[in-house]
């Protein structure tokens, strides 16, 4: 097996293990208290932090590039429908500091 075949390997098994992680906190996330949500994004924030620069880079635009494909009126019902989410949630939205990027720890 060539060096590329291993890392492809490798970042087939870290994108399933991040996406069963990502189910399962799903059905989890409002079932658990406020801490334990805000530890298991953590460990998210931590796994994702070692993958390797390339290999997140790639997933990034791979979702960018599904996202892009998406047709416009799909794309708006998507933002509207998130968008509804966060508002009722109490505004914790990823630009209010309840996301992965800055916010609280």
């Amino acid at each position: 097996m060539t060096p590329r075949m291993l890392a492809w390997q490798q970042f087939v098994r870290v994108v399933l293990v991040l996406t069963a992680f990502f189910a399962v906190a799903g059905s989890v996330h409002a079932q658990l208290p406020p801490d334990q949500r805000r530890q298991m994004r953590q460990e998210m924030r931590e796994q994702w932090q070692q993958m390797p620069q390339e290999d997140r880079q790639r997933f990034r635009d791979e979702r960018r590039e599904r996202w892009q494909q998406m047709p416009q009126e799909d794309r708006q019902r998507m933002r509207d429908e998130m968008r509804g989410r966060r508002d009722e949630a109490g505004g914790q939205g990823m630009r209010q500091g309840g996301g992965f990027r800055g916010g609280r720890p």
